[in-house]
C-alpha cells in the first residue's frame, strides 16, 4: 500500500489508524494518523516519489528532532519508513496553518489582539531554533500551524531542504523549492551567500508583513522594503484586517533595511 492509498479507517502495520489527509504540498502529502499505543494523533508527512532525497531528509528530520520540546515549536518525533517511503511523524496541530487562517480572514475575527499574539508566538517558535544553532530557511506563514487556542507552533524546520533542486512548481512564488520559497527569501538567499540566523530574521519580517497586508507581498521577499513602503502609504485598504501597530511598523522596517537585522526573530 502507498501514501496516496492511504484511506481513512486503514490501519498500517497494525499500528497507525488513518484518520485522513490533513494536508498536500509541493513536496508530499500529510496524513493525521491515531498511533494505537500512545493514544494520541499525529501528522505523517511522506514525500512524493522522487522529489526528496531521503539521506538529506532523514538528517534534517534528526535536527528538527534535537530541537526538543517547546510550546512554540512542532515536535518532531521520529523517522520512520513504510513500504519503501522515509515518513515523518511529528506533532498533529489541528488549527491549520497561519496561512490558512490569512487567507479565510478567521484570523482577523477578533480584532488586533490574536494576530500579535500569532506573530509573537511565531517569533519565540523561531528564537528557540535559532538559540539551538538551527536556521529554518523557509519561515512563511505556511510553516506555522496554529492549536484550537490559537498558539503558534513553527514547523517543517529543514524539510525543504530534503527537496531534489529543481522539484515543485518553479512558477509558484508561494512553493518551497531548494530549501527557501521565493516570496519570502532574504537577499542572502537571493545571492546564493552563507546564511545565518538574520535569514530567518528577514522571512519572518515578510510573514509579518503579510499578517497586516492580508495577502501575499509580493513574488519575491527581498523587494520588502518598497512593499512596505507601499504598504504604509495606502494602509487600511481591507477593513477587514486591523492596523498595523506603529512599533510594529518601525520595526518591520529596521529588520528588512538591515538597519537592525538582530540575531533572532523573537528579540
Amino acid at each position: 500500500m502507498t501514501d496516496g492509498d492511504w484511506k481513512a479507517g486503514d490501519v498500517i502495520l497494525d499500528l497507525y489508524e488513518v484518520l485522513g489527509v490533513a494536508g498536500r504540498g509541493g513536496m508530499g502529502i500529510v496524513h493525521r494518523v491515531r498511533h494505537r499505543e500512545w493514544g494520541i494523533d499525529l501528522a505523517v508527512k511522506s514525500p512524493l516519489p522522487g522529489v526528496a532525497d531521503e539521506r538529506t531528509l532523514r538528517r534534517e528530520a534528526e535536527a528538527w528532532i534535537d530541537l526538543g520540546l517547546h510550546p512554540h515549536v512542532c515536535a518532531c518525533h521520529y523517522v520512520r519508513r513504510i513500504d519503501g517511503t522515509p515518513r515523518i511523524f511529528a506533532e498533529f496541530v489541528a488549527g491549520g496553518t497561519l496561512g490558512d487562517r490569512i487567507a479565510d480572514r478567521s484570523l482577523y475575527a477578533r480584532g488586533v489582539g490574536p494576530v500579535l499574539e500569532a506573530a509573537i508566538g511565531f517569533a519565540d517558535g523561531l528564537g528557540h531554533a535559532h538559540t539551538r544553532g538551527f536556521v529554518h530557511q523557509d519561515v512563511k506563514p505556511g510553516n506555522v500551524l496554529l492549536d484550537d487556542a490559537g498558539d503558534a507552533k513553527v514547523t517543517d524546520f529543514g524539510i525543504a531542504r530534503a527537496g531534489v533542486r529543481g522539484a515543485g512548481v518553479l512558477a509558484n512564488p508561494q512553493v518551497s523549492v531548494g530549501g527557501m520559497t521565493p516570496a519570502y527569501r532574504s537577499p542572502e538567499q537571493a545571492a546564493g551567500a552563507r546564511l545565518t540566523a538574520a535569514t530567518d530574521v528577514w522571512s519572518f519580517a515578510v510573514s509579518l508583513l503579510e499578517l497586516f497586508m492580508g495577502d501575499l507581498p509580493g513574488p519575491e521577499g527581498q523587494a520588502a522594503p518598497q512593499v512596505l513602503a507601499a504598504f504604509l502609504r495606502r494602509e487600511g485598504s481591507d477593513p477587514a484586517i486591523p492596523a498595523i501597530p506603529r512599533p510594529l511598523a518601525e520595526l518591520l522596517a529596521r529588520k528588512i533595511t538591515r538597519g537592525d537585522p538582530g540575531g533572532t526573530a523573537s528579540r
